[in-house]
């Protein structure tokens, strides 16, 4: 492995969208905005499934969406990967959280992260590109980007034993909606194709604003009284991400529009969103010791809710949550070989 003397700037998103968005931005100036305005926690109570964006965001310009491939072996894997690169100069892949190199201590779980690939070495090195940065109980990550051997990037790239349901579900829909899995899951990447998704989740009625939150608080109780692998805690700390970056967002595109009182109506949601994944950790470890704090989950809940419901009509109002027309496509540049 080979660190670049300068790396990528976090833009403080999670294991999807943070290299979603370096790949979007490429393909539509835009992009930036359209991720902060689809910003949207919804959950299905029947399922405990949830997602993040009101809008497709693997619906590109043009007419065109990103579709995942699947391969069962690494040599399958390298030439898809390789194929999508010299096409479109950039492809994402669904890396290991738990396996990549540039860890410092270890990860939390082994979980599907999306990695940026945009070049090739004369000798066949790859490079990527990781923007994602994060706190573990073991350890850190901090933005990458450098050069892998094939075997170095075809290790991180493996999932042997496949995925969980959970994953497979964050999968389907981490870009907002329903996408189509691949049948072989050991190496994963995504690939740009005609056509669009439809914007519907499947199943019943799916819960959003307060509404949502409380479920969510109710799923992560009954994830803390069980053995966690519901995994609610992690999508918790996606939204947290989220919200916080869709706060940060409007507060510079709004700027002088924005009265002190609005402004400190979003600063107020940024720091309970900030605060929640850290108190809910202390609350899951203090389950885990058998002292469980139900009333200090609930309360940061409902707290949050009531917060967001004050500044929903001002989100609105600047086009937050609110679906709104598409970037303009933008040609992909040329691939400059490293």
């Amino acid at each position: 492995m080979r660190t670049d003397s300068k790396v990528p700037d976090s833009v403080g998103l999670s294991c999807y969208t943070e290299n979603l968005a370096g790949y979007l931005s490429a393909r539509a100036p835009d992009s930036t905005d359209l991720l902060a305005r689809s910003v949207r926690l919804a959950v299905d109570p029947s399922t405990g499934s949830f997602s993040h964006h009101d809008r497709a965001l693997n619906n590109l310009p043009g007419g065109h969406r990103l579709g995942y491939r699947g391969a069962a072996d690494a040599e399958a894997a390298r030439t898809g990967i390789a194929a999508e690169l010299a096409e479109r100069n950039r492809v994402l892949v669904v890396a290991d959280s738990g396996a990549l190199p540039w860890l410092s201590g270890a990860a939390d779980d082994h979980a599907p992260h999306l990695i940026l690939v945009d070049g090739r070495t004369p000798d066949g090195n790859w490079h990527v590109v990781d923007g994602f940065t994060a706190l573990f109980s073991g350890g850190s990550q901090d933005p990458f980007s450098g050069e892998l051997s094939g075997a170095e990037f075809m290790a991180l790239l493996a999932f042997p034993r496949g995925l969980s349901r959970v994953h497979r579900t964050r999968n389907s829909l981490a870009f907002g909606f329903p996408v189509a899995l691949p049948p072989h899951e050991t190496y994963q990447w995504l690939a740009e194709e005609e056509g669009t998704i439809e914007e519907q989740l499947p199943g019943g009625s799916w819960l959003t604003g307060a509404a949502a939150l409380e479920e969510t608080a109710r799923l992560l109780l009954a994830d803390m009284d069980g053995d966690g692998s519901r995994g609610v805690l992690e999508d918790v700390w996606a939204a947290a991400q989220h919200h916080m970056f869709r706060d940060a967002h409007l507060l510079v595109a709004a700027d002088a529009e924005l009265s002190p009182a609005e402004r400190e109506s979003v600063d107020a949601t940024t720091v309970k969103w900030r605060e929640l994944p850290r108190m809910l950790r202390f609350a899951a470890n203090s389950a885990r010791r058998g002292r469980p704090r139900p009333s200090l989950v609930s309360g940061a809940f409902t707290a949050l809710a009531e917060l967001e419901a004050a500044a929903s009509p001002l989100h609105a109002a600047h086009g937050y949550g609110v679906p709104t027309a598409r970037p303009t496509v933008t040609p992909s540049p040329e691939r400059q070989e490293r």
